[in-house]
């Protein structure tokens, strides 16, 4: 007499196949995405949305939802870009290039790097 246990051999467990990458899969995302926008900054669908209510030629049904979707928190204000915040208080949207000279200013300003007081 079989036991309960005892059962076909297509009713076994697969084994799980884990593959080992080098780095993080974020870290190879954001390079990819470096890569394929390396013309334009993070907020550029949004910001041509905003301003004249038309999307990219790459964009689909559900990247225009999305975009849609995502301008709500956003404003133009004179020439620059914002997003909207809860208390008012709206928040700068900045380019690759200008975020990298804001961290070269407070590391390397004319007052020293921005941990002087603790060296002393």
């Amino acid at each position: 007499m079989a036991s309960m246990m005892d059962g076909p051999k297509e009713d076994e467990a697969r084994p799980i196949v884990v593959e080992h990458k080098e780095e993080p899969a974020y870290c190879m995302s954001i390079e990819e995405d470096e890569e394929k926008n390396a013309e334009c900054e993070w907020y550029s669908d949004i910001l041509q949305y905003l301003k004249d209510g038309t999307y990219t030629n790459s964009a689909d049904k559900n990247d225009q939802l999305t975009i849609r979707r995502l301008s709500n928190n956003y404003i133009i204000c004179g020439e620059r870009f914002y997003r909207r915040s809860y208390d008012e208080i709206h928040l700068l949207c900045i380019t690759a290039k200008e975020a990298q000279q804001i961290i070269e200013e407070v590391h390397e300003s004319s007052c020293g790097p921005h941990m002087n007081a603790h060296i002393c």
